[in-house]
């Protein structure tokens, strides 16, 4: 935006101060969105303070500060406000409550006992979809029956003892 002077002097100020508050009012967005991270040694606690930042920013800027991997691949977007200090674990699992996401953790070597986060995923909504239902196969198909009866003699052979059929071996 550039607001040029060239008008009477009342007229410049009125020009000037609709420019600086339009300067604040688009700068101000930026404020909005500031996430700070500190944090401890070890695993240990983690402070985070942000202002109406979306979900996958605040993540994005934990992993930079605690070393782990983002995948954000959800449609929401949820926006952050925050001023806390918890474990990273912790951390993260009050931040993506309501989301379809899991936290993998590693042991840290650096660390004694202690585990590291090493990847996040926050995974795509199901909505109001209900999940699709596996389709049901038949077990009794004669290939499995045959690779079953296979496997059960090679066992008893293998253990010296005869042949026999899976039906004489059922506990009754």
């Amino acid at each position: 935006m550039s607001c040029s002077i060239a008008a009477p002097k009342n007229r410049r100020l009125k020009i000037a101060a609709v420019c600086g508050a339009a300067l604040f009012v688009l700068g101000s967005g930026s404020y909005a969105e500031e996430i700070r991270v500190t944090r401890g040694a070890c695993g240990e606690s983690v402070g985070l303070v942000t202002q109406d930042a979306p979900l996958s920013s605040v993540l994005k800027r934990l992993g930079q500060s605690l070393g782990f991997e983002l995948v954000y691949q959800s449609q929401r977007d949820p926006l952050i406000t925050r001023d806390e200090r918890s474990s990273p674990v912790a951390l993260i699992l009050d931040l993506a409550q309501g989301m379809n996401f899991s936290v993998e953790q590693v042991m840290d070597r650096r660390c004694t006992n202690r585990n590291r986060v090493a990847r996040v995923s926050v995974l795509p909504d199901q909505g109001d979809k209900a999940p699709m239902p596996l389709a049901k196969h038949d077990l009794r198909i004669p290939e499995l029956e045959r690779i079953a009866r296979q496997g059960l003699s090679d066992y008893l052979r293998s253990h010296g003892m005869e042949d026999q059929t899976i039906e004489s071996l059922a506990v009754k």
